[in-house]
């Protein structure tokens, strides 16, 4: 409270003097220099993860194997026809004049929840006659993958933030499940956290949760970049850039 008063009394005296205050230098505009993906596709029935990028009609994908993250390849496509069909849009992609690839996202109006959807909820996809389904999780604020894991950072229906790792070593051990509100996933997961923490600023967001002395903190910034930190009683285990992200947030 003194110190309050001190600077109140100091703008006083400054302004009696004539003098104005400096305004605030202005906030310096953070430019995403990472693309965000088109989506994520986080095989629940394949050793893969395949990450979408599009520009108009333009896709890239690139595949990345489990266990080991490794990439896989790099494949152009041109968007084709976009159909729609029981509730969903399937959009084609071709290369070299033949289709050889669709991806299926659901309308969110069809879901049990609709206001669930804080990601586009694209639930399979067919590349190069390799049918595969995707993780989708309800109220997901983060999907993001690493060399080593994919993690999901949602929140239940009480607004309660989960940190839920899937681990590609483990990847051959995992089968699909389904869950509520129309979600998709595998059991068992290699972690889950529940009770997380939500800090943002001028430069991105950290989600922290804690458990047995272990520490969890997903970080994604404005410029497109992102990162998986582990700390065990205060000290860095290790860093785990991510490869690719998602964001997610509740519609309005």
């Amino acid at each position: 409270m003194r110190s309050t008063i001190l600077a109140l009394a100091a703008l006083t005296a400054l302004t009696a003097c004539g003098q104005q205050q400096a305004a605030p230098p202005p906030v310096e505009e953070v430019v995403r220099r990472v693309p965000a993906p088109w989506f994520i596709c986080d095989a629940i029935d394949a050793p893969a993860v395949f990450v979408f990028n599009r520009d108009g009609a333009s896709v890239q994908m690139s595949e990345f194997d489990k266990p080991n993250g490794a990439i896989v390849q790099r494949i152009g496509y041109e968007v084709g026809a976009e159909e729609g069909a029981a509730g969903s849009v399937i959009t084609e992609l071709f290369r070299d004049m033949g289709v050889d690839g669709s991806v299926r996202q659901i309308n969110p109006g069809m879901l049990e929840n609709p206001g669930s959807a804080y990601t586009l909820p694209f639930t399979s996809i067919n590349m190069d006659n390799r049918a595969i389904s995707c993780r989708w999780m309800p109220r997901t604020r983060v999907l993001g993958v690493t060399g080593r894991r994919s993690i999901v950072v949602y929140e239940d229906q009480s607004g309660d933030l989960i940190y839920n790792s899937y681990d590609y070593a483990q990847a051959a051990n995992t089968r699909p499940i389904d869950v509520s509100e129309n979600g998709r996933t595998t059991s068992p997961f290699s972690a889950e956290v529940r009770d997380g923490a939500e800090v943002s600023d001028a430069n991105g967001t950290a989600f922290t949760f804690e458990t047995q002395g272990i520490r969890y903190v997903v970080t994604i910034r404005r410029d497109g970049t992102g990162q998986l930190d582990a700390y065990q009683n205060g000290t860095l285990l290790q860093t785990e850039p991510f490869v690719a992200y998602v964001e997610g947030q509740a519609a309005g």
